[in-house]
């Protein structure tokens, strides 16, 4: 399953994508970093595609 996660990169959310990782899942970190800004919605909708 793909999942996205808002804050992939930071100290919660890194814990959580390696995590949903480990259990098989194509998690995806979405954040400023992966070219994602939530405010803006930029690179949101890219991302997005295919998730659960």
């Amino acid at each position: 399953m793909k999942i996205v996660v808002i804050g992939g990169t930071g100290l919660i959310g890194s814990k959580l994508v390696n995590k949903l990782r480990e259990h098989g899942h194509e998690a995806i970190a979405a954040s400023p970093n992966s070219g994602v800004n939530t405010l803006t919605g930029e690179g949101l909708a890219e991302v997005l595609k295919g998730a659960s």
